[in-house]
């Protein structure tokens, strides 16, 4: 039995002397998969350099300090686009990082199980809504109300569109991901941390305030980063509600734009290659930008998944120390408890914290003092943040489900769009277009993510695995604008003409990285000894790996695959560079339509039919993205890996 290949922890090195041809084959494909991966980032980063070039060659350092953006007379300037994606950033995080946290401190620290279950809920669905969805909405329903606003203070408005509209709807767009992240880290605080603020009669919100909270900052500072790379990048909802003024402009309701929505905007139409090559250098500006925040996220997190979720500074300790000799002090004062006996009686009202493992909570007696109004207040007010949170989902479905209802008929799936000013037609070209695109993304991107996650797992001990997993991480951060660009210099240049294949490969490439990190997860749940028996019944690494790992591990490799389809099926700005799509029935060598680019053309259009349309389109591609996100998550989320619990 010493020839058997070992376990791959194990790292024998008769595992390696005793290699089959199907072991070498499995090897390379993993290897390779796992090379393309650790490749994507710096043929991403090359590909984009290189079209920008002749920009950052010809205009100079001119080009980042210039505000002039004219085509016709070649100036070229990113200052104003800068300046809007930074404001348009900036104002969405004041108004998400307040509703993020208090939301993830509500559902941690207060909010019963049912409760929990229910926010949690509210918070994924937001966070899976397509962008373009929040931009048709915000331009239909959003915008006419801001319009009144500004005319009741009196302000300029043109149709409710602008910078300050831009970033509301960007900031109910990043909630979700702020809220999850926090959540997360709160409930990884530890129970002792909690109880002890308790013993030391603590209010639950003091609690909250000087113990969770500086003790998850590094983690919820890692969310708000992975936020800011979001927004940064958002491409259709702000390209729909920020105006598209190449100026800037200092008012409540200015017109403004951003590196994303020019790019959308104006890269098909770029009348020389030396403008294209200028929105390219945008693309180059906003990629360093997101890789650097993402980067810093990502850092953070890990940095404190490997402390054990501990404070980078704990700096409630002197609070507690002030608390702790109070506490030593009334202790030489013998006071009568509850029960009679000698000793101290707790101020605090800890109302149940939730806990990690949902084991009872202890009560303490009331406060009936200061602390205690406060603690009922400020659970009024994480609570409303939460409200807000779940509204804002309510709001949007509810308004998509109304208008989309009356707007569906039969026609919608058989006809072809009319023209202008006809009425009728349907969106079937579309619906078909988004099933071959999204069809081959995933014939692309599954087989490569899930060989680069067998590699992950199945050879641990190589050194290249943690870059691969880091860079992977940092490609889920990576804007879909700059994708799309990517996509467009290497598929739709050499041949020439716009294709349902571009669109695919771009798509494929978002999906690669969500692939390959939901499949390893997966591939860990399974247990070791499985594994460790394959070996030892005589199976080579390969035969282990497709007769034992892959069928333990296919439901969980079935949810990754629907969640990251449910990831791209919404994607509009990668496809506005690359498939582009036109009214007829075409295959994917031709401009091949799909339905969030339909939704976003006939959500911009001045005839009511197309509007009727774009409603109808909104509901059904919101249908088909929530049944990925969720229907499969039930069906198989909830199942563990099949073999988890054979040990």
């Amino acid at each position: 039995m010493s020839s058997l290949p070992l376990a791959p922890e194990a790292g024998a090195k008769s595992s390696e002397t005793n290699l089959s041809v199907g072991d070498v084959v499995l090897r390379i494909l993993c290897g390779g998969a796992a090379l393309i991966v650790l490749s994507m980032l710096v043929l991403l980063i090359g590909v984009v350099l290189k079209l920008s070039w002749l920009a950052f060659e010809t205009i100079g350092f001119n080009f980042l300090v210039d505000s002039d953006w004219n085509p016709v007379m070649s100036e070229f300037g990113s200052l104003a686009f800068v300046y809007g994606t930074l404001l348009t950033s900036a104002i969405s995080m004041v108004i998400a990082i307040p509703l993020g946290v208090g939301t993830a401190a509500f559902l941690s620290e207060i909010a019963t199980e049912w409760m929990r279950k229910v926010g949690s809920f509210l918070v994924e669905m937001l966070a899976a809504i397509p962008s373009v969805i929040y931009g048709f909405w915000g331009v239909l329903v959003l915008a006419p109300l801001m319009n009144q606003v500004y005319e009741w203070m009196g302000v300029q408005s043109y149709g409710g569109v602008g910078v300050l509209s831009a970033s509301l709807v960007l900031a109910i767009m990043i909630v979700p991901y702020i809220a999850a992240v926090a959540f997360d880290v709160c409930r990884a605080v530890p129970r002792a941390q909690r109880e002890a603020s308790y013993a030391l009669g603590a209010t639950r919100w003091q609690t909250i305030w000087s113990v969770v909270l500086p003790y998850a900052r590094p983690g919820i500072v890692a969310g708000c980063f992975l936020a800011l790379g979001r927004a940064l990048g958002e491409t259709m909802a702000v390209t729909m509600m920020i105006g598209n003024s190449n100026k800037i402009e200092f008012s409540l309701g200015a017109l403004g734009n951003t590196i994303s929505s020019v790019i959308a905007n104006e890269f098909n139409e770029a009348p020389t290659e030396l403008c294209r090559s200028s929105l390219a250098g945008l693309a180059m500006i906003l990629l360093i930008v997101s890789i650097g925040v993402n980067f810093f996220a990502r850092m953070l997190l890990n940095h404190m998944s490997q402390m054990g979720g501990k404070p980078f500074i704990p700096d409630w300790l002197a609070f507690w120390r002030k608390k702790s000799a109070l506490a030593s002090d009334a202790a030489a004062q013998p006071a009568p408890t509850q029960e009679g006996a000698p000793g101290i009686v707790p101020t605090g009202t800890p109302p149940a914290p939730i806990t990690a493992d949902d084991s009872p909570r202890t009560i303490l007696p009331t406060d009936t003092g200061t602390g205690n109004f406060i603690n009922h207040v400020m659970t009024g007010v994480l609570g409303s943040c939460m409200v807000i949170t779940g509204g804002c989902l309510l709001l949007i479905l509810g308004y998509i489900v109304m208008r989309g209802v009356t707007a569906l008929d039969w026609e919608f799936f058989t006809e072809l769009p009319r023209p202008i000013g006809e009425l009728g037609g349907g969106m079937a070209n579309a619906l078909v277009g988004s099933l071959i695109v999204v069809g081959l993304a995933t014939l692309i991107a599954v087989p490569v993510g899930l060989l680069a996650a067998i590699y992950l797992t199945e050879y641990r001990q190589s050194k290249i695995g943690p870059v691969v997993r880091f860079v992977a991480e940092l490609l889920t951060g990576v804007p879909s604008i700059v994708v799309g660009i990517f996509a467009y210099t290497l598929v739709v240049r050499p041949m020439g003409h716009f294709s349902g294949w571009a669109g695919a490969i771009a798509l494929a490439f978002i999906m690669i990285p969500i692939v390959m990190r939901a499949s390893e997860e997966a591939l860990r749940l399974v247990p070791d000894a499985l594994r460790q028996a394959s070996y030892a019944l005589g199976a080579s690494r390969w035969q282990t790996v497709w007769h034992v790992v892959l069928p333990a591990a296919r439901p969980a490799i079935i949810t990754a695959v629907c969640l990251a389809i449910s990831r791209v099926a919404g994607e509009t700005a990668p496809l506005m560079l690359t498939a582009v799509g036109n009214n007829f029935w075409a295959g994917p060598n031709d401009w091949t339509p799909t339905l969030p680019v339909n939704i976003f053309n006939f959500a911009m259009s001045a005839d009511d039919n197309q509007i009727r349309q774009a409603w109808a389109a909104a509901l059904v591609l919101l249908v088909v993205v929530m049944l990925l996100n969720f229907g499969i998550r039930f069906l198989t989320g909830k199942r563990l890996v099949q073999a988890a619990h054979a040990e």
